[in-house]
């Protein structure tokens, strides 16, 4: 990476980060025997948290590139 390029905060990589430490958090609990989730949930979890983590980014670029529009306008 160029040493000239500031690097961004990215919240949907946050979130999509968070969300599978989460999900392997609830794996290890149950492999440890102190917790005892329902399978069926970590598919329709990990459904949900993705289709947030794609809405946080798609917010995120819209943001960003109306800051864009309005700054290059001055």
């Amino acid at each position: 990476m160029a040493a000239d390029r500031e690097r961004r905060f990215e919240p949907a990589t946050l979130l999509a980060g968070l969300l599978f430490l989460a999900i392997a958090a609830g794996f290890g609990l149950a492999a440890a025997g102190a917790w005892h989730p329902r399978p069926v949930l970590a598919l329709p979890v990990l459904g949900v948290g993705l289709v947030l983590t794609g809405l946080v980014r798609a917010v995120t670029r819209s943001v960003r590139q109306r800051s864009r529009a309005s700054g290059a306008g001055r």
